[in-house]
């Protein structure tokens, strides 16, 4: 028994007729009584009761055609399912985002699923080194994250360079005297430090720009999650120094401020794995953003 004779047979039961069935597949009749014939000697049991004026299922018939519509159904489903993934109108995209790269991602999931809204998306939030591993274990097969030092594994997409800025907890009052802001008024207080990530110079750059205005920060808390740092400034233990592109996060109670005599920036980049064949919803997530920022 195989698909193809469930499909005459579920044809014949439909139309009530080996001839009109025979139409309908267009295929001669004889073969097609012979197919049924087939199946009922494979099976040894009688499917169909034919008279001359009357006809009518058996009840192992009946059992057949009812494995029949299940089977054929879900194999249409299939097909569909696959059509689907293939064409990016379905299936699923996993995606990687580090802290300081989740408003950008908000909005381009958020055009995404207009397009293409049967499409299941996950996100995995981590540092640059975790990403970089799940895309490697291809556990995600796209990341956003800040432009690393090395990156020649990697198809990449430049989505705008951003400064840095200034941010401090609005509970402390006008705490500054100007807009833009010195390393040197900074050392002041309190700081939280973003950590030191392999493949970033932020660290580094940050540290030599006190250096250069002969002060060290009172460094009170150091963390390499954006969150982490954001939160705690919020809550008044300190002030920071974040990337501009990290405003996705609530801002409600900080001031922000911009940095005097700092000409250092960061480059968010969208990644995914050389040679390597994604699926169509992640080809097409790339062509969109990439469509987007070419736009913009």
């Amino acid at each position: 028994m195989d698909v193809k004779q469930l499909l005459y047979f579920r044809e014949i039961v439909k139309q009530e007729s080996i001839s009109k069935a025979a139409e309908v597949l267009h295929i001669a009749q004889p073969p097609l009584s012979q197919q049924l014939k087939k199946l009922e000697t494979e099976l040894g049991t009688v499917l169909i009761h034919r008279y001359r004026q009357k006809w009518e299922l058996t009840e192992t018939g009946e059992v057949l055609y009812d494995y029949a519509e299940k089977l054929l159904s879900t194999m249409k489903d299939i097909k569909l399912q696959i059509t689907e993934i293939e064409e990016g109108t379905a299936g699923n995209l996993r995606i990687g985002v580090s802290s300081s790269c989740l408003n950008l991602l908000i909005d381009y999931v958020s055009m995404y699923r207009e397009r293409f809204p049967n499409v299941k998306i996950s996100v995995e939030k981590g540092d640059s080194a975790g990403l970089l591993k799940k895309l490697a274990q291809k556990e995600i097969e796209v990341a956003l994250l800040l432009r690393l030092n090395v990156a020649d594994h990697y198809d990449l997409k430049a989505l705008g360079k951003q400064d840095y800025v200034v941010i401090s907890p609005r509970s402390w009052g006008p705490v500054f005297s100007s807009e833009k802001v010195t390393f040197k008024e900074i050392a002041d207080y309190p700081f939280i430090m973003l950590g030191a990530m392999e493949g970033h110079s932020y660290y580094e750059k940050i540290s030599k720009a006190f250096e250069a205005e002969n002060v060290k920060p009172t460094i009170v808390l150091e963390s390499k999650d954006l969150t982490t740092v954001i939160g705690m400034v919020s809550r008044g233990l300190g002030i920071s120094i974040i990337p501009r592109v990290a405003y996705a996060f609530p801002m409600e109670q900080l001031n922000i401020h911009e940095l005097k005599k700092f000409d250092f920036h960061v480059e968010p980049v969208m990644i995914k794995t050389k040679d390597t064949r994604v699926s169509k919803a992640v080809s097409q997530f790339w062509e969109m953003v990439h469509a987007i920022e070419d736009f913009s």
